[in-house]
């Protein structure tokens, strides 16, 4: 076997298979996972999330909680936000240079001896199968598994969970998705299996029937998270309070700014109580858990990954409550496959001033096209020269929002604290 010369080398050849092969269906995985005999069925428990927004934040409180309860914890996400090794975490470290360069060149072996089959497995098909080998040989307790995309034909689908859930629905990825929030809502309930349970956000009632009909037809036992009963909001975290139930009326606290976050802690406890596990101590990690790059403040910058418009309407939500009458510089590149316009409307309403810029990535939309969404928007080339033209902007008594796109959060968060290592 040859062996990846660094890191770097792992994950340039890891995004490099990006679209190879890439067709409908699970086949691709179950062959590469087979060809690595079978980690998928070697990596603990497993939860399973899918959702349009939130479910990074529902797995980010999962992952916490349990490691409170001193298990060992994969965590597989993505996008990643500052570096790539980020997307395969053990009790919240990304995964070290050496174990990435090992996993992969195994991965790439096995993928390598498919190709004569006619099998190419793609970037996430592959990354799937790191994370799935990497938490086998860990030995992890849990892994819990966010989906990449959808979920019916997502790779994750392969895996056999303890329990899924699903968070809040909303209109993003249509081309492949679906064009209604129903039929976006029947390709997150394709995660759902017979006889493992589910536990869904109660959100829109068109929602709401696609999960009551796909868990009655699989005999899925379905937990509805219901009321969330809300003792205390600011602008740092919640206290919410919700009937579990096995553990009946449970108080939970969090540090995760925004409404929003009280629906995916809701997730988290209901998925938890499922696990059977001391709710105690899993209920104490929730309050300690962390999500950068979610309405996170560095100092007066406002680092946000909102991508669409219902993530960019949260943002609003939140900057409206806590953040009145005060200068809002908005700092934002999006991608070209988003709703650029629905998010510029939307994000238009809070911005005093508004600096675009070219997010380093295939799909950005182009700073000086961006501008044009906004009026005497200024565009530049750059993350590092908008975040400064941003500050001196919004100078002491103001704010810089920056929002539409996870991969800008992570540039500037990369600029604002280069010394962060990815831990949570």
């Amino acid at each position: 076997m040859t062996r990846f010369e660094s890191a770097q080398a792992a994950a340039d050849w890891i995004n490099g298979a990006r679209w190879k092969g890439e067709k409908n269906g699970l086949e691709n995985t179950r062959a590469l996972l087979a060809a690595l005999d079978h980690p998928e069925n070697k990596m603990g428990r497993i939860i399973h999330v899918a959702g349009t927004n939130g479910k990074g934040s529902t797995c980010a409180m999962i992952d916490k909680a349990l490691r409170s309860c001193s298990y060992k914890v994969g965590l597989f996400t993505s996008p990643y936000l500052c570096a790539f090794n980020e997307r395969i975490r053990l009790n919240g470290a990304p995964i070290p240079d050496e174990d990435l360069i090992d996993i992969a060149s195994r991965v790439r072996e096995a993928a390598e001896g498919l190709l004569s089959a006619g099998v190419y497995a793609t970037t996430f098909e592959i990354l799937t199968a790191c994370a799935c080998l990497y938490y086998a040989e860990q030995k992890a307790d849990f892994s819990v598994m966010e989906v990449g995309m959808g979920g019916r034909l997502d790779s994750t689908n392969v895996l056999t969970p303890d329990v899924c859930a699903i968070a809040m629905i909303g209109m993003d990825h249509m081309s492949r998705l679906g064009n209604t929030l129903s039929e976006i809502a029947a390709e997150k309930a394709g995660i759902m299996k017979t006889g493992v349970p589910a536990v869904v956000l109660t959100q829109d009632e068109s929602v709401m029937r696609v999960f009551r009909e796909t868990a009655r037809s699989m005999r899925t036992p379905l937990f509805e998270t219901g009321v969330i009963h809300k003792l205390h909001q600011d602008r740092n975290g919640f206290e919410i309070a919700v009937e579990l139930p096995t553990s009946g009326f449970t108080r939970v606290k969090g540090n995760l700014p925004g409404a929003h976050q009280e629906k995916n802690a809701a997730i988290a406890v209901n998925v938890l109580d499922r696990l059977g596990i001391n709710m105690q101590k899993a209920i104490s990690g929730i309050e300690k858990a962390i999500w950068p790059g979610r309405l996170e403040w560095v100092e007066n910058v406002l680092i946000d990954g909102a991508h669409n418009p219902q993530g960019a309407h949260a943002l609003k939500s939140y900057l409206d409550a806590y953040v009145p009458e005060r200068p809002v510089v908005l700092l934002t590149g999006m991608m070209q496959d988003k709703q650029v316009d629905a998010c510029a409307s939307i994000f238009k309403e809070f911005a005093d001033y508004v600096v675009t810029t070219n997010v380093n990535w295939p799909r950005a939309v182009h700073a000086q096209e961006l501008k044009n969404y906004y009026k005497n928007a200024m565009a530049f080339d750059t993350v590092e020269s908008a975040l400064k033209h941003a500050r001196g902007l919004a100078g002491k008594d103001g704010v810089v929002v920056c929002a539409g796109s996870i991969y800008l959060a992570g540039d500037v968060r990369n600029l604002l604290l280069p010394e962060d290592k990815g831990f949570l």
